[in-house]
């Protein structure tokens, strides 16, 4: 294994599970460490295609939403019909 150099706390932090008898030595702490690192990119990088996909779907839908002044409106409108209906639909 290629020698690494940690901080002091860093250091103190892996020895103090390694003493605690979370992991047997220094490797299977940076392993565990690794593996963390490991799925936390592929889950930004799930995530952050995903969310690109969606924004080109959106881009790409025939049927675009309502402008927000619209929909407001739309809200505000129906509100007003309850509120005259005495709260009913």
């Amino acid at each position: 294994m290629t020698d690494i150099d940690l901080t002091p706390d860093l250091d103190r932090f892996v020895r103090s599970q390694v003493d605690a008898g979370r992991f047997r030595d220094l490797s299977d702490v940076i392993a565990a460490g690794l593996r963390l690192l490991e799925e936390a990119i592929a889950t930004q990088t799930g995530h952050r295609d995903h969310l690109l996909a969606s924004i080109a779907a959106a881009f790409d839908d025939p049927n675009p939403g309502v402008a927000v002044a619209v929909a407001f409106d739309r809200l505000e409108g129906r509100h007003a019909r309850r509120v005259s209906n005495g709260g009913q639909p």
